[in-house]
Order: C-alpha cells, then structure tokens, then sequence
C-alpha cells in the first residue's frame, strides 16, 4: 500500500499549531509580585489547585492543536492505494494512463489523476519498468518502457487537461501492447479515470492486465453545459438558437443562458428537468452589413465543469449554413414521413456541429428563401414551380448543395423539364427489383463508408439516364445508377434513385445512412458548403483555392499557423472557440471549434458493475481509498473531549 495526500498544499496550514502555544504563553504572563504577609498562608493552601491548573491547560493545548492538525490533514486528503496486485512482488511493467479528457476537469480529478500517477511511479519496486501516458494521445507520440522513474514522474506533471476525448478499450490496449518490450514478466495497465460511461463501449470487457481506479470515488457529477448553438441570417433579421443540457439528478430552475453575436447580448431564463434538454429561440433585428460573416457565443453560469458551460459558432453572411429538409409527404405519425430519418440525421449532425436543421413540407417550400441554408434535400418533393426551379438553380450556383431523393409523388417528365440544368440524369421508369448498393470507387464517401453501404437493400428504384457531365457515384449490384453527382457553378447535385424512408430500401435504417448524410454536408460538387464547425481534436479541411499561398489559421489564443500545399489541413484545433482563415493577413472565413456535447454527460459506469465474471476475470478493480473521513471523526472527537476536559477540571 502507498500513502499520499491528494491536496498536499493544505499542509502548509499545520503552522497554525502555532497560534495555541502562543496563545498559551501569553496567558502565563503576570505582572509584578509583591507579597502580602497576612495572606501568605492562604497562598500555600493553593499549591494543589495550581498543578490541576496547569495540567487542565496543558491537555487543553494539546487537544487544540491535534485538532488543528487534523483538520489540516481533512484538506489535505490522505489516502491509501495499491500500485501492484497482491501478492505480487518482485519488479513489474506497469503502465500508468492518466485519463485527460475534458470530464475530469470536474473538479479537481485531473489533478487527483495527476498525482497519483507520481506516487506510483514513485513507489515501484527496484528493477520495474513504466509507462506513463495520457487517455488522448498526443501528435507523434511514442510509447516505450522506462526504468527512469524520475523521469517518468515529470512525464505524469507534463500532461494536459484536454478538450476532447478517446475510445477507452482502443486507447488501452495500444499502451499495454506497448509493455511487451519491458524485460518483467508481470505486465499491467492501472487508468486513472472518474469512470464516465461514455468513453466505454456497452459492456467494458473484462481483462486480467487491467486495473481501472475510480478517482472520483463514486462522486455523483452533477452538470449542466451549452449542447448546441447555431445563428443563421434571413431577411427578417438573425435567428439565434441556443440548447442547454441538464445532466443532473435535480431541476436546474431559473438557469440563465446568454448569447452574444458581435457585441449585441440576447437571454433568457430557462428551467430544465432533471436529464433534459431545452432549446431556445431568439431573433435579433437586422442590424449593420446584412452579408458580413460574424461569430458568437452561447453561455450559461459557469458551474464544476466550466469548460462546456459555453459555445461557439460561426455566422455566414450570403453563403448559407443551415440544413433545410423537404418533406414531400408529411405523415401525422412522424415516423411514416418522407422526412422522417433525414430529420434524425440532421439532428444528430446538428447537436454536433451546431448547424441548424429547418424540416418544412412541400407548400412552404414553394416560396421558402433559400440564403439561410447550404444544404437542401429533396424527400419525394412533387410539385415543383418555375420560379422554385430557379431558386433551386441560383442556390447551387452560389455555392448550395442539393440532395434528391425521389419517390412515388414524383412526376419524372415535370422534374426532368423544370430541373433540367440542375439534374445529373433523367428519371425514368420505377423498377421493382430486389437488388444491393454496389460501392464502387470514388472519393465522395470514406473507405469504411463505401464498404458498409454494400449491405444496404434496395426493392425499389428509378432508372436514370445521367446527363454528360455527370458522375455516378454509386451503383446498384445490377449495375444501374444509384447516386449521381453533378458540379455547377460553386456548387454541386446530388441525385438518388430511391426515397429517404423505408418504403423502397432500407439505407435509412442501415448504421451507415448517418455518416451519408453527414460525408453529403461536407462534399459538394465543386467547392460546396464550407465546413463552419469543428470538434476539438478534428482535422479541419481549409477551404482555399488550391496552391493558394500566404494562407494560415489564427487560433483563439492568437497563435498563427501558416499552411501550403493543394489541399491544407489544420490539425492544431485544441481548444474551443473561433479560428479565423485569412490569406495574405487578409481574413476569408472563421469556423468554430466546441467540445463534443456527448462527454458533458457524466454518467457513470460502477465500479461493482465490473466485478467479475463467471470466468474468474476481474473486471475493474478499486484500489484507493481516501482516508479524510477518519480524521474529521478523530477531529470532532477531540472537540468533544475539550468540553470533557473542562468540566473535568472544574
């Protein structure tokens, strides 16, 4: 066992056991004697009821300042823990992982963390060999057993809190696949985290090399945090929305959330439930240059978690960044909708990148402004005028995407007449073949995308002719097209040949009909719409005409990044807030970098709910204990005994 103070900075405090013995001394000055013969004899009857005197005040001494030194150590923190299994003796490889993703700023426990990783490091036996290293890992790095405890200990003070988080298993199994150079046949990976369920998949898979140590001690996590925010800009003014997460057991009543857009404040307050979420919708007047780009923030009171009691994002000025989704056959049961997935897609997509998603039916569309938006997709859209057409042909142009989905309500003449520059080919006929997605190449969708989306389905499709100029970019087993794509002007087509509900395949109830949609957002034809928001840890794709020079990314904190080459990346999003592009010190566009909301949940996974299993595997295993409580007994008891004392002696 090793023994160690969590907060050993209190300990200064034990020179206040000062403050009783000097008080002490004091009280025995006297001023000047002068004797009195005819009391003399009254004096030496007090011999005995002096010494009890001065006994009583001794005790009285002693028991203050064990009072105060035990109250020093209740801050301090002391506490017990175990590096090695039992039993085990003898050198070890041992591999320490700091959890560092943002949860554990709660509090103090990144610290806690921090420390214990030192006094284990400290506590090894002679001829072991470490690791130390951090739950997020870091560019490049390198992990190697050391005999270096000195050095291993520096490594354990040099991690960072970070801003976002990592797969847990995965992350754990690439450390201890690292020990497998030590020379210690013992090998065992002890993580240091506050249990938090979401960085484990369903069921934690019990190993026999793995101790986990709960250093929030089975501490509930009370949290409220900033999940969502989006701006975006019509004709009537700025529409604002802000949602705020209670992850917490008790209401959060009269909550106070603030958005800020350039200098002008809208806010509210807001009572939330216990475990829900509410959204608020604010509008703010147009004000100044209607198509200039601008940023804000979303705020609420800072609370044990601050860094998510605040958001950012980004606002476009005549480029849209919203999602409009058209719901061609709106249901009273929403499920039965066109629209229905799409809309779970988007806002799945949103509570992440804080884009906002708008689902209206066909009517609205008819005469719907399309500035607000990036991306619109078509679900089984019918009826479709002239001057929507046109619309739809300007939004592309200027930058839009658009995704078709047809479906049953769609007329194949009216669609191929009115969209005729628009569509990558013409529909044709329904067919009525049970057939599968054919992957195929192509750089639209990532490899593990293109190889899920050859599981999906499909019973029900249009034929299409493409247009020339136009490329399919996915095709079914029997080799007809079944996703086509077309570049016009800064913007780009995207054509399915099947609807967006479940009526004719199943890609919307297929894993992969999310990252579709999603890769859809992030790709268009040409240079499409501009990716606004970031998760912290994300590798942002620069947007800038390729072989630009004189580019570089201004970071929140100031710091400069210049980038080269035809397609730059910015690798360096650490820290929340608004990064600014600009090319030749002159600014292009901004984009916004938030932690992932899914991590403000503290929900925890117990360390009993891991014992083991049928198989004898432990599962985790807690090996700390905090001795704090025992000292603040031992504290009172002293109080207690103060009151004792006197009465005894009095």
């Amino acid at each position: 066992m090793n023994f160690s103070f969590l907060s050993p900075y209190f300990l200064i405090g034990l020179a206040a056991l000062a403050l009783p013995v000097i008080a002490h001394l004091i009280s025995r000055k006297s001023g000047a004697v002068k004797k009195f013969p005819a009391i003399t004899f009254l004096l030496a009857s007090r011999g005995d009821s002096a010494v009890r005197s001065r006994l009583k005040d001794i005790l009285l001494l002693l028991l203050r300042a064990l009072v105060i030194a035990l109250l020093v150590l209740v801050f301090a923190r002391p506490s017990l823990f175990s590096f090695a299994p039992a039993g085990v003796e003898g050198p070890l490889s041992i591999a320490v992982v700091v959890d560092n993703s943002f949860s554990m700023g709660w509090g103090g426990r990144f610290d806690k963390a921090v420390r214990m990783a030192r006094d284990t490091v400290s506590s090894l036996p002679d001829g072991s060999f470490a690791i130390v290293a951090p739950l997020v890992a870091k560019p490049g790095e390198r992990l190697s057993p050391s005999s270096d405890m000195a050095g291993l200990r520096q490594a354990a003070g040099e991690i960072k809190l970070t801003a976002t988080y990592a797969d847990n298993e995965k992350r754990l199994a690439e450390v201890y696949a690292a020990l497998s150079d030590s020379p210690p046949e013992k090998k065992e990976v002890m993580f240091l985290t506050d249990m938090q369920k979401n960085g484990w998949r369903e069921t934690p898979a019990p190993r026999d090399w793995l101790r986990v140590v709960d250093v929030a001690d089975g501490e509930d996590s009370p949290n409220r945090a900033v999940s969502s925010a989006s701006a975006s800009r019509g004709k009537d003014g700025t529409a604002l929305e802000v949602g705020v997460s209670n992850f917490s057991p008790e209401e959060a009543r009269d909550l106070l959330a603030r958005v800020s857009l350039d200098g002008r404040e809208v806010n509210a307050h807001l009572d939330i439930g216990p475990g829900e979420k509410a959204v608020k919708e604010f509008t703010l007047p147009p004000d100044g240059d209607a198509s200039a780009p601008g940023h804000g923030t979303a705020s609420i009171d800072k609370d044990s978690l601050p860094i998510d009691d605040a958001r950012y994002f980004v606002l476009t000025g005549g480029e849209g960044s919203g999602i409009l989704i058209i719901d061609g056959d709106p249901r009273e049961e929403a499920r039965l909708g066109e629209a229905y997935y799409l809309a779970r897609a988007g806002e799945t997509i949103s509570e992440i990148s804080g884009v906002p998603v708008s689902v209206k039916d066909n009517e609205a569309f008819l005469s719907e402004d399309l500035s607000p938006y990036g991306v619109v997709f078509l679900a089984n859209a019918g009826d479709i005028l002239p001057s929507t057409a046109e619309a739809l042909r300007e939004f592309v142009t200027n930058g839009g995407t658009l995704v078709i989905f047809p479906g049953d309500r769609i007329r194949p003449s009216s669609y191929n007449a009115l969209l005729k520059d628009l569509l990558p080919g013409q529909l044709l006929t329904i067919q009525e073949a049970g057939t599968f997605v054919s992957p195929g190449g192509g750089r639209d969708f990532s490899g593990d995308v293109r190889e899920r989306l050859g599981g999906v389905r499909v019973g029900r499709y249009f034929s299409i002719y493409p247009e020339e100029g136009s490329e399919t970019i996915l095709s079914t087993a029997s080799g007809d097209p079944f996703l086509l794509r077309k570049g016009l002007g800064g913007g780009g087509i995207y054509l399915f040949a099947s609807t967006a509900d479940t009526g004719w395949n199943d890609l919307p109830i297929s894993p992969v009909f999310l990252p579709v949609v999603k890769e859809l957002m992030d790709t268009s034809g040409n240079s499409g719409v501009r990716k606004r928001s970031y998760l912290a840890g994300e590798v942002a794709a620069i947007d800038v005409p390729p072989g630009a020079e004189g580019v570089e990314v201004s970071t929140p904190g100031g710091a400069k990044t210049p980038l080269s080459g035809a397609e730059p990346v910015f690798a360096g999003t650490d820290t929340p807030g608004i990064y600014t592009v600009s090319r030749d010190g002159k600014p292009l566009y901004s984009f916004s970098v938030n932690v992932d909301p899914a991590e403000s949940d503290l929900s925890r996974i117990t360390i009993e709910s891991q014992a083991p299993g049928d198989d004898g595997r432990p599962g985790f295993v807690k090996v700390f204990s905090e001795l704090w409580r025992y000292f603040l007994w031992g504290a009172i008891a002293l109080f207690i005994s103060e009151a004792a004392v006197r009465a005894l002696f009095s």
